[in-house]
């Protein structure tokens, strides 16, 4: 009993420190930017504290898993964001020019795909609710339609922008699988799939992560005016929602 009762406190006591070091990380990286924005520059500590900020969110999310006596959903998560890692270092690699090549930006979109959608199964709680004899087509759908059918209009209106980019199809896939991860976030939420305060924070870090994304569709579409924000923004959002998502 005192050995489990000493296991089960180290993964919290771990957590919370992992938590710290992101929150450190995070204030020092968001400082660099505003000090290189205003500067007219970019900061070369931050991709490397970019890089730090998305490995911690990776390893929350192990520890996650080992604090649920290792469950699918959980694993599933952890698994996850093992792609979003190295989608983000390959998406990094290529914003701060170290390796400034469509191929390294498209692998980075295109491995995030299955990271989104593991993490959006653990969001759900493996789909389960879908089953649920006491819940109607009807109420199935029209839910996640109110998430979906919105994506399809934007992408109605800048497609054409997009594919005059190169990045139609990665758009629609990608689209889609983050579509589908600020659906079961909400989801968490609405069909109480975890306690409230985990499932407030699954919908919280899926907003926030959906937001960023939006941000960084003004980015890759150089919009004048707006896209030197767009790129410092981005993470800004991106940090706190994957630290949510991990950590709920």
């Amino acid at each position: 009993m005192g050995t489990v009762a000493q296991e089960g406190k180290k993964p919290r006591g771990l957590g919370r420190a992992l938590l710290l070091a992101l929150g450190v990380d995070y204030l020092v990286f968001v400082a660099a930017d505003i000090l290189a924005y205003l500067g007219g520059g970019v900061s070369g500590l931050s991709f490397w504290l970019k890089i730090l900020a998305s490995l911690l969110c990776t390893v929350l999310a192990w520890l996650g898993w080992r604090k649920s006596s290792r469950s699918k959903a959980d694993l599933a998560r952890a698994l996850g964001f093992c792609f979003t890692f190295l989608g983000d270092l390959a998406v990094l690699l290529n914003t701060y020019k170290v390796l400034d090549l469509p191929l390294v930006f498209a692998v980075g979109g295109y491995l995030f795909i299955p990271g989104l959608l593991l993490i959006s199964f653990r969001n759900a709680g493996a789909f389960g609710f879908l089953r649920a004899q006491d819940v109607s087509l009807r109420r199935r759908l029209l839910f996640p339609l109110a998430f979906y059918l919105p994506f399809l209009i934007l992408l109605a209106l800048v497609g054409r922008a997009l594919a005059g980019v190169g990045l139609l199809g990665l758009g629609i896939a990608y689209g889609l699988c983050l579509v589908t991860l600020l659906w079961t976030g909400w989801e968490a939420l609405r069909s109480r799939l975890y306690p409230r305060p985990r499932a407030v924070m699954i919908a919280l870090g899926a907003s926030l992560v959906f937001v960023m994304e939006l941000v960084g569709l003004v980015y890759n579409l150089k919009v004048p005016g707006l896209s030197d924000i767009a790129f410092f923004a981005t993470w800004i959002l991106y940090v706190p929602g994957m630290a949510l998502l991990a950590w709920a």
